[in-house]
């Protein structure tokens, strides 16, 4: 007995479950040559049909001596459909389509070792010609992508690591200068706020994340318990590698149980291997000081430096994408929408045979 799992659209549209799909039978071989039992050729809609029916069909071969290529052999063995079960799945386009909202959220490292802004050399240094730093490009491209799914377009904008006028280093200050409000108009809105909070605060730090995803954790939260259709996505810029390792895990376990994604991307020259640790495709899986691990995979690491050959803003969708595909759609799925209210974008159908 097996179990295959067999994938067709079906939006509208029945001539997916209509195509012929090709099932092989092998005995297998350890030495990896197995050998041929026998073939059917029966699409979906016919393979609910066996199921349904009782039926089975005869297994086939390819006639040995046969001088037509499409010449076969029935076979006396048969397969039978023993369990056929159809589900649905529904995609990003399809929660956005029926009234989500995704939300952008920025964090931008104000931290000392991205050199003086005034030096053309520092990673925020402000080219008269208008050419963007690694902050800005960061900020544009992905900004560009997103905005769009952002009616509203109010941008909760933080600033982390530096010293403001008269005060202590702070992890998480409002880009805008405002005490209460972190929200900016736009992606002009946060370059406007970005290049004002420079000239405001003394570049220090130590580069600590945990303050941050609080904040944002907090928002979603908030959204979360006010039934509000919105989907956050934290944008997190820094050039250098966290020093509050077990608080950041922390508090990525913490934002996975509320409607937030993390995409954290890093500029400059360092060596940032050991923030592979935040995404667990690259590292091991994390595990909170309690014990507790992530209810899904929320945050995705992309350095900026790693990116050869193609576009960054390619490399940008491409981190999108996977955590739309793994995170977002199984998060609203769960928590914000019911799946029964939308359309099915594709359906699969899982069927055992003997």
């Amino acid at each position: 007995m097996c179990l295959i799992p067999l994938y067709f659209f079906s939006r509208g549209c029945i001539m997916f479950q209509e195509n012929p799909l090709m099932i092989e039978c092998f005995n297998f071989s350890s030495n990896g040559k197995h050998d041929l039992v026998g073939k059917i050729v029966k699409s979906v809609a016919e393979l609910e049909n066996m199921y349904h029916s009782g039926n089975g069909e005869n297994f086939f071969v390819p006639a040995s001596n046969a001088h037509d290529c499409h010449s076969k052999e029935v076979l006396k063995s048969q397969v039978y459909v023993e369990k056929y079960l159809e589900n649905s799945r529904h995609t990003f386009i399809d929660y956005i389509s029926a009234g989500c909202q995704l939300n952008l959220m920025v964090a931008i490292d104000y931290t000392a070792s991205n050199g003086n802004p005034r030096l053309p050399d520092s990673l925020h240094y402000i080219d008269p010609s208008g050419r963007p730093n690694a902050y800005q490009r960061v900020i544009l491209e992905i900004g560009d992508i997103l905005q769009y799914y952002d009616p509203a377009k109010r941008i909760p904008s933080w600033g982390y690591g530096a010293r403001p006028i008269d005060g202590p280093v702070s992890h998480c200050f409002n880009l805008n200068g405002s005490t209460y409000q972190p929200e900016v108009e736009g992606i002009q809105g946060i370059m406007s706020a970005y290049i004002s909070a420079l000239r405001n605060v003394s570049l220090a730090g130590p580069t600590l994340f945990g303050p941050l995803l609080s904040t944002a954790t907090a928002i979603a939260s908030q959204s979360l318990t006010s039934n509000q259709q919105k989907y956050f996505i934290l944008l997190i810029v820094t050039d250098g590698v966290v020093t509050d390792f077990q608080e950041t895990i922390d508090a990525i376990i913490k934002a996975s149980d509320f409607p937030l994604s993390i995409i954290v991307v890093g500029v400059g020259g360092a060596d940032f291997k050991e923030m592979e640790f935040l995404d667990p495709n690259k590292g091991g899986r994390l595990e909170s000081s309690t014990g507790r691990v992530a209810s899904r995979d929320v945050i995705q690491f992309a350095p900026m430096k790693d990116v050869h050959g193609m576009c960054f803003s390619n490399a940008v969708f491409d981190v999108i994408l996977a955590l739309e595909d793994k995170s977002f759609c199984f998060h609203v799925s769960c928590h914000l929408y019911n799946i029964c209210s939308l359309s099915p974008a594709y359906d699969f159908a899982f069927l055992t045979f003997t």
